[in-house]
């Protein structure tokens, strides 16, 4: 009788657990760096815990865990809730402009891309018109600066049709200073385009704009892929080539270089695998 009790209760706790899907993603990439002829050999590695699950009003509701391959937090770890009110993300998330943002983005190791402003809540609208997403987003008092959900209200937009997006968005932070983004992307058979500007605007006033533009094509296993990026201090050209293996694995070489700052050149070769 008592192992059968024992039995019942130990199924009741494990029941929660099994009626979740649980999927486990992640990467692995190994490099070699030249910086100006100094050499280093680096790896980058983490992996995702994403289980998800239905409430009995219908509800999806998801959890997602991102891990280093040293074990540390990675970054994102956040609770999802999807409904007829659309979609909440709940954690380390997006901010409105980051949900836009980062189109130029294409390397492993040495593009750049826009600034990451991250984001305690963001809430992408239910579709109310095809090819339009809306976002809202905010972040909590205890958290600062631009990776961990500052305190903002964040609004921002992207309307796709056949291949082309248009892109805006923009956060009010409540220490008094602002980002935005302006955007667009298009794509077409192997050829892919992207451009931003993002402007990030100091308490005092004073405006800071980046300018990325970046641009794929890919050739059946092969791609090849620029990204410039210009703020007025920086002006940074990547170059790069990645070549798909199969099965996840892909290898490449990049290369960078800031026409205003020589200690910027570097060239990096690698191989990434995906699983």
């Amino acid at each position: 009788m008592k192992k059968i009790i024992a039995t019942a209760v130990a199924m009741a706790f494990a029941a929660p657990v099994y009626a979740a899907d649980i999927t486990i993603t992640g990467d692995m990439e190994f490099s070699w760096r030249d910086n100006n002829g100094t050499t280093t050999a680096e790896t980058d590695g983490d992996f995702n815990v994403k289980a998800s699950t239905e409430t009995a009003n219908g509800f999806s509701v998801a959890a997602d865990i991102n891990i280093r391959e040293d074990g540390a937090h990675d970054g994102s770890n956040s609770l999802t809730i999807g409904g007829p009110f659309g979609k909440l993300d709940l954690g380390d998330t997006s901010s409105a402009v980051d949900a836009v943002d980062d189109t130029t983005d294409w390397g492993y190791e040495l593009t750049t891309g826009s600034t990451n402003y991250d984001a305690s809540v963001l809430w992408t609208l239910p579709s109310m018109v095809p090819g339009l997403s809306l976002y809202v987003s905010t972040g909590a008092d205890n958290n600062g600066g631009t990776s961990d959900g500052a305190n903002h209200t964040g609004l921002s937009a992207k309307y796709s049709v056949s291949g082309f997006s248009i892109r805006y968005g923009a956060n009010d932070n409540d220490d008094g200073t602002e980002v935005s983004i302006v955007g667009a992307t298009y794509s077409t058979g192997g050829l892919g385009l992207a451009a931003e500007t993002m402007t990030e605007t100091a308490a005092d006033g004073t405006e800071t704009d980046t300018e990325l533009f970046g641009a794929t094509y890919t050739m059946g296993d092969l791609t090849v892929a620029v990204e410039t990026l210009d703020n007025g201090t920086n002006d940074i050209v990547a170059l790069g080539a990645h070549y798909s293996l199969g099965g996840g694995v892909t290898a490449f070489i990049e290369q960078v270089d800031d026409a205003n700052v020589a200690a910027t050149e570097a060239t990096s070769i690698g191989v990434a695998m995906t699983f």
